[in-house]
């Protein structure tokens, strides 16, 4: 049963005007935001580097295809006369795609993998994609070592140096 009797200030504890006004101006406890894609196991940072390592390593693949076909094809494209050595020309292209293939999945999987939050995944792309970057870094080295090289793909492998850098990073960092 209801009562008529209104609630008086007596029953309730006593406050300070400053400890009123403080609660008003600062909440207690702050809640993590995040993106509403970001699965929180990950945060933003580590599912920024987890789809740069996703997306990267399916332009790797492309690739790695692409070299595997011009390796397997490279004596169709001298015609009726091919030189004596024709079979070993496409030889470092086919193995350089199969080292892109594998590259390729190692970087999409442990993505995939970290996304799916397995047991030891972070460290495990974060490994991959300091691996990644390295190689990167020295196919920058290799390709400016050369005498004219070619500066677009230079710069294109710096670019993926430091995304696979900073993706290795954040995914080397415990997550908060």
């Amino acid at each position: 049963m209801v009562g008529g009797k209104k609630a008086s200030t007596a029953e309730r504890p006593a406050r300070s005007r400053t400890a009123r006004s403080r609660e008003a101006i600062a909440p207690q406890r702050a809640r993590p935001r995040s993106h509403s894609l970001a699965p929180e196991h990950v945060g933003e940072a580590g599912s920024i580097a987890v789809l740069a390592m996703a997306i990267l390593g399916l332009a790797i693949f492309i690739a790695a295809i692409a070299m595997l076909v011009f390796g397997l094809t490279a004596s169709s494209r001298f015609g009726s006369s091919p030189p004596p050595n024709v079979n070993a020309l496409g030889t470092g292209q086919v193995l350089g795609g199969i080292g892109l293939l594998v590259m390729s999945i190692a970087l999409v999987g442990s993505a995939l993998a970290v996304l799916a939050d397995l047991r030891g995944s972070r460290r495990i792309a974060a490994v991959v994609a300091g691996a990644a970057g390295l190689l990167s870094a020295a196919g920058v080295v290799r390709v400016m070592g050369e005498g004219a090289g070619d500066a677009v793909l230079a710069a294109a492998l710096a670019v993926t140096t430091m995304i696979f850098g900073a993706s290795a990073i954040i995914l080397a960092r415990r997550p908060r």
